[in-house]
């Protein structure tokens, strides 16, 4: 992948992501104040705007890369569609059997999974093939970038632990524990192959 569509891609990502936090923590909280219908759905899909841009951004990267880096993306979306179709399935009829109680909240994490899921699966089809992550080849290694965001997230939490609703500091603090968890992997798997490189030789 040529580096200024790896740094157009993150030109339109990250602000988009940015966007996306912003409306969640600042604009969602103020959804039971409002009495107005359809100001209430205006407001409560609003997230989705900022999630077109990402997808957007993560199309045109796609399309930029050549056949074999779609390849491996291709592999990632199945592998990620495969794994969260089947545990959406697998809680769908826990449900219906009344062992899991859930509501339509619940919902909200299908798309953030999907897109973790991907992304692993996305890194592990480029190790098969004998490459690095094909979104991550350029600047800081994976594991620091979930580590930063981590302690971002639970800075965040800390700071606005008195004023936050539970079930925001609760997904803050969730996001950290799993961004934290994922970049400790990464970093171990990092340094697995680094040193059953060093001792092949």
């Amino acid at each position: 992948m040529s580096r200024s569509i790896h740094q157009r891609y993150q030109r339109e990502f990250w602000p988009a992501m940015v966007a996306y936090m912003a409306i969640m923590f600042l604009l969602w909280p103020l959804l039971p104040q409002v009495h107005s219908e359809l100001l209430k759905i205006a407001l409560a899909v609003l997230p989705v705007v900022p999630v077109l841009f990402v997808v957007r951004a993560m199309v045109r990267l796609v399309l930029g890369s050549d056949e074999l880096e779609q390849r491996i993306h291709l592999i990632g979306l199945a592998i990620a569609a495969t794994v969260v179709s089947t545990l959406s399935l697998a809680g769908g009829f826990l449900a219906a059997a009344g062992v899991l109680k859930l509501d339509g909240a619940i919902l909200i994490w299908v798309w953030p999974t999907l897109v973790v899921v991907y992304a692993a699966g996305r890194s592990w089809a480029s190790r098969r093939y004998g490459g690095s992550d094909v979104m991550c080849n350029n600047g800081i290694a994976w594991h620091w970038r979930l580590l930063f965001a981590a302690l971002g997230f639970a800075g965040i939490a800390g700071l606005g632990r008195h004023q936050l609703l539970d079930y925001q500091l609760g997904m803050l603090c969730g996001m950290s524990a799993a961004l934290a968890g994922w970049a400790l992997v990464l970093a171990v798997l990092r340094w697995r192959r680094r040193h059953g490189r060093h001792e092949t030789l």
